[in-house]
C-alpha cells in the first residue's frame, strides 16, 4: 500500500514535469527528450533553459491577454505604450534643460551660483507655482520604478517585458508576491513591493516634508532667486500692480517676461493683494520677496546683479523728503556692489529738487523719473481744460499708440513739415539729435540731419515707415492761403497767469499736494486763495506746507496763492454736514484728492466717491443763483481703476488716474529710458503746451468753420499759427459720449465738423508768430 501511494506521487509529479523536490531539476525521464536533442551530454542544460523546454511541452492556457492583434498581444501592446509613455516623459525635459542652459549661460555664467543651484532653484519655483506639477512628479517616480522592475524582471526570471510591467504594478501597489513560484521571481517580487512601500512612504512622508518646507519658504519670501535679465522692482505701493501689469502688456510679444518684487511688507499679504484681485500677467512671471531694498543680502536675494532693469519706487506712506532719503540709500547699496551689471536703474523721485541729487549718485546707471509733477500738471491744466488728463493718459500705456524713435537716412535734408506728411500711420513729434537732445515740434522749417531721429506716436514700432509721397499736399495748400493775418489772442491766453484771482478749494491730502500747489501757484492770478480739507491734522499739514514754502522762489514761499487748512475728524470726513460748512458753490477750480496711506488705495476712492457724491446732493438742492455762479465741473483723483466706473456714473468724467499715471510712465521708462526725455520736455511747461482747442482758435479772422475737414488739412491749418502739431480729436460715441481719436487710421478722408468738436494740440511757445 505504502508503495502503491509512492509510486502514485511520483507518477503525478511526473505528468507535471518535476520531481517531489518543485525547487530540484527535472528527472531525466520525465523530460521531452526531443527537447533535448543536440544538447552536450557533457554541459547539461541550465535552470533557465529547462523551465522554457517545460514550458514549450505544455499545453498552453487560454488567457484574455492572448488576443493577437498583428502578431502582438494585448499585454504587448499595453506594455510597449507604456514604456513609449516613459521614454516621452524622460525625453520631455530634454529641450527645456537646454533652453535653461542658454538663459544660464547668456545671464548668470560667471556668477556664484552654479547651472546645478540655477536649475534647482527653477525647479523648485515651477513645482510651487504649478497646480499640476506635484501630480505630475508623483506620476514619473511611479512610472519609473515600475519601467526598472520591470525591465529587472525581465532579465532574471525570463518573463516578456509585457508581462513583467503588470507583475510589477501590482507589486509596487503592495499586493503579495507569493503567486510567484521561482525562488528569483520570489526574492524579486519582495525587493520591488519592499521598493513600492518605500516609494509610497517617501511620497507621504519625506517628499511631503521636503516640498512643504520649500513651499513655505517660497511663500513667505524667504527663497533666493536665480534668475537673469528680468526686471527687479523695489517697494510695494499703489501703483506696483499697474505697472506691473504695463510691463507685461509690453512683453507680450516676447514671450513675456520675468518680474521679481522686493518689499518689506509680507509676501502673503502682497499674494492676496496682487493675485487676490486676477492680476494679468499676460505669459509673463511676476516673483514675490520679502525683504529690505537697503540692505545688501536681501538685494542679493532678488539676483539684482543679474538684472536688466531695477525700478525703484517712492514709499508713498513717508513724505517726499523721508521717501527720497530712503530711495538714496537704496541707491547707494546697489552702487557699493556695482549693481545692476549690466543693467540700469529706473528711479521714482518724489520731490523735483532731488532730481538732480539722484543724478549724481550713480552716473551713467540712474535714470531719474519726476512722475508726481507731470500728475499734479494734469491735474491743475485740467482746472481749465476739460478731459486733458485722460488724453495724456493715452500716450502712456502699451494698449494704443506709443512714442517710438527711429533714425531714417532718407529722410536726411528734408523739412520738418514734409517729413510730417510722410508718414499716414504715425504722428511726427520732433527728433532726437545725434547729440541725444530732446526737440519736441522743432520748426516746420527744420531740416532732417544725419543722426536725428524722428520721435513719433504710432501703434507700434513696425506699424509705420515714410511713403514716397506726401498723404497731404501741403504745397497746393499754402499757395491757397488768405492773405489775412491769423488770429492769436485766443492762443496766447494760455502763455499768461489768469487774470483774476481764484478760489480754490482742495478735499484730501497725500503726497501729491506739494506739487499741486506749485503748479496752482504758476497758473493763478495774485491774491488767489486755497482752502484745504482733510482729516490729517493741521499741525501736520502746515510743517510739510512750511518746508514747502522755504523751497520755492528762493525760500519766499508762494507767489500768487495763501493757503489755509481746515481739519475735520477723518471719521466725519464724508459727513454731509462738514461739507456744507465749506461752501464749495464759493469755489471755482475743486479738486478731490485721495488720502491715500501707504499702499492701501480701496478706503481711499470710497472716501472720494462718498465726498463727490454728498457734494452733488448739496448743489442740487442749491437755488438758481448759487447754483449758477459757478460750474461743478471738480477735478478728481481716482486709485484704482474701478472707480472710473462709479464717477462716471454720477455724471462725472474729469478725473486723473494717479496710480495708473505714474506705473505707465515709469513702465515706459523702463523699456525705453528715451522717453523719459519726451515726458520731461512735455510736462515742462517751459516751452510746450498739452492743450484741448476749440478748431476756430486755430483759422484766420472771419473765416467760418467747416463742416467737414480731413486730419490731414486739419493739421496743415493748425500749423500755419506757429510751431504747432495736431496730436488727436474728439468724435461723439455710440452712446453720445465725447471719444478721443489719436493718431487716426484713415488722415486722407474728410470726416463731419461740428462746433462741439475740439481738437489737442502741442504748442511750442519759443517760436509762435506774433
Amino acid at each position: 500500500s505504502s508503495s502503491s501511494s509512492s509510486s502514485s506521487s511520483l507518477s503525478s509529479n511526473s505528468s507535471n514535469g518535476l520531481t517531489s523536490n518543485e525547487f530540484g531539476p527535472p528527472n531525466a525521464s520525465s523530460v521531452d527528450t526531443k527537447s533535448l536533442r543536440g544538447t552536450d551530454v557533457r554541459h547539461p542544460p541550465t535552470f533557465l533553459q529547462q523551465r522554457e523546454n517545460l514550458k514549450s511541452s505544455q499545453p498552453k492556457k487560454a488567457e484574455d491577454g492572448d488576443f493577437e492583434f498583428f502578431g502582438w498581444t494585448l499585454h504587448h501592446i499595453g506594455g510597449a505604450l507604456f514604456f513609449m509613455t516613459f521614454f516621452l516623459f524622460v525625453l520631455y525635459p530634454v529641450p527645456i534643460i537646454n533652453l535653461e542652459w542658454s538663459h544660464y549661460n547668456e545671464y548668470l555664467a560667471g556668477g556664484q551660483d552654479s547651472f546645478v543651484d540655477y536649475i534647482r532653484y527653477r525647479f523648485t519655483d515651477w513645482f510651487t507655482t504649478i497646480d499640476y506639477a506635484p501630480s505630475l512628479v508623483l506620476m514619473f517616480l511611479t512610472m519609473a520604478l515600475i519601467v526598472f522592475g520591470s525591465a529587472s524582471y525581465a532579465v532574471f526570471v525570463g518573463e516578456s517585458p509585457a508581462h513583467a510591467v503588470w507583475r510589477i504594478f501590482v507589486w509596487a501597489s503592495g499586493s503579495p508576491a507569493e503567486g510567484e513560484v521561482t525562488p528569483s521571481g520570489r526574492f524579486l517580487g519582495i525587493i520591488v513591493t519592499v521598493c513600492g512601500m518605500i516609494i509610497l512612504s517617501l511620497l507621504f512622508g519625506i517628499v511631503t516634508e521636503v516640498f512643504s518646507t520649500k513651499m513655505r519658504e517660497s511663500k513667505m519670501g524667504l527663497q533666493k532667486v536665480v534668475e537673469g535679465g528680468h526686471v527687479v522692482i523695489l517697494g510695494y505701493t499703489d501703483c506696483t500692480r499697474c505697472m506691473v501689469e504695463e510691463l507685461a502688456s509690453a512683453r507680450e510679444s516676447a514671450s513675456g517676461g520675468t518680474f521679481v518684487l522686493l518689499a518689506r511688507q509680507k509676501k502673503e499679504d502682497i499674494d492676496k493683494e496682487l493675485f487676490g484681485r486676477s492680476l494679468d500677467l499676460r505669459n509673463s512671471r511676476l516673483i514675490v520677496r520679502s525683504g529690505n531694498p537697503c540692505y545688501t543680502r536681501d538685494l542679493e536675494k532678488v539676483a539684482v546683479q543679474c538684472a536688466s532693469e531695477v525700478v525703484v519706487l517712492s514709499n508713498t506712506s513717508l513724505s517726499p523728503e523721508e521717501a527720497d532719503a530712503q530711495t538714496v540709500r537704496i541707491i547707494l547699496a546697489l552702487k557699493g556692489q556695482n549693481w545692476p551689471t549690466k543693467g540700469r536703474i529706473v528711479v521714482q523721485c518724489a520731490n523735483p529738487v532731488n532730481k538732480d541729487l539722484f543724478l549724481g549718485l550713480y552716473p551713467d546707471k540712474v535714470e531719474v523719473v519726476v512722475v508726481g509733477k507731470i500728475v499734479t500738471k494734469l491735474m491743475a491744466q485740467s482746472s481749465q481744460q476739460h478731459g486733458l488728463a485722460a488724453v495724456f493718459s493715452m500716450m502712456l500705456g502699451f494698449e494704443g499708440d506709443e512714442f517710438y524713435a527711429k533714425e531714417w537716412p532718407e529722410l536726411v535734408g528734408l523739412s520738418f513739415r514734409e517729413v510730417f506728411y510722410r508718414f499716414p500711420d504715425a504722428i511726427s513729434l520732433g527728433v532726437f539729435t545725434a547729440a541725444g537732445k530732446c526737440i519736441l515740434n522743432p520748426g516746420w522749417n527744420y531740416t532732417m540731419k544725419e543722426g536725428d531721429q524722428l520721435i513719433v506716436l504710432a501703434e507700434d514700432d513696425d506699424a509705420y515707415e515714410p511713403v514716397e509721397e506726401p498723404y497731404y499736399d501741403f504745397e497746393d495748400g499754402l499757395s491757397m492761403l488768405p492773405t489775412r493775418s491769423r488770429s492769436k489772442e485766443k492762443l496766447q491766453t494760455a502763455l499768461l497767469r489768469e487774470r483774476s484771482p481764484s478760489q480754490v478749494l482742495i478735499v484730501g491730502w497725500n503726497s501729491n499736494i506739494g506739487p499741486l500747489l506749485v503748479n496752482l501757484d504758476e497758473m493763478l492770478c495774485e491774491g488767489s486763495r486755497v482752502l484745504i480739507h482733510s482729516g490729517v491734522p493741521v499741525s501736520e499739514r502746515e510743517a510739510s506746507l512750511e518746508l514747502l514754502k522755504r523751497q520755492q522762489n528762493g525760500g519766499k514761499g508762494f507767489v500768487a496763492i495763501s493757503i489755509e487748512c481746515q481739519e475735520v475728524e477723518p471719521e466725519f470726513f464724508s459727513s454731509k454736514i462738514e461739507l456744507q460748512k465749506l461752501q464749495h458753490w464759493n469755489y471755482n477750480k475743486i479738486f478731490l484728492l485721495a488720502e491715500v496711506v501707504g499702499p492701501e488705495c480701496d478706503s481711499a476712492d470710497e472716501k472720494t466717491v462718498a465726498v463727490l457724491a454728498q457734494l452733488q446732493v448739496i448743489h442740487n438742492q442749491l437755488s438758481d443763483d448759487k447754483k449758477g455762479k459757478y460750474a461743478f465741473d471738480p477735478v478728481v483723483e481716482m486709485c484704482e481703476d474701478s472707480t472710473r466706473e462709479h464717477l462716471k456714473l454720477c455724471g462725472f468724467t474729469n478725473f486723473v488716474h494717479s496710480s495708473s499715471l505714474v506705473s505707465q510712465a515709469l513702465a515706459a521708462v523702463t523699456e525705453e529710458p528715451k522717453v523719459n526725455a519726451i515726458y520731461a520736455d512735455l510736462m515742462s511747461g517751459l516751452e510746450h503746451s498739452f492743450d484741448i482747442r476749440d478748431f476756430s482758435d486755430f483759422l484766420p479772422i472771419m473765416e467760418e468753420l467747416p463742416t467737414s475737414i480731413s486730419f490731414g488739412e486739419a493739421a496743415w491749418k493748425i500749423s500755419l499759427t506757429g510751431n504747432t502739431s495736431l496730436l488727436a480729436w474728439s468724435k461723439r460715441g455710440e452712446t453720445g459720449e465725447v471719444e478721443w481719436e489719436m493718431n487716426p487710421t484713415d488722415k486722407v478722408s474728410p470726416r463731419e465738423w461740428t462746433p462741439e468738436d475740439r481738437v489737442v494740440v502741442l504748442r511750442r511757445f519759443a517760436t509762435l508768430e506774433d
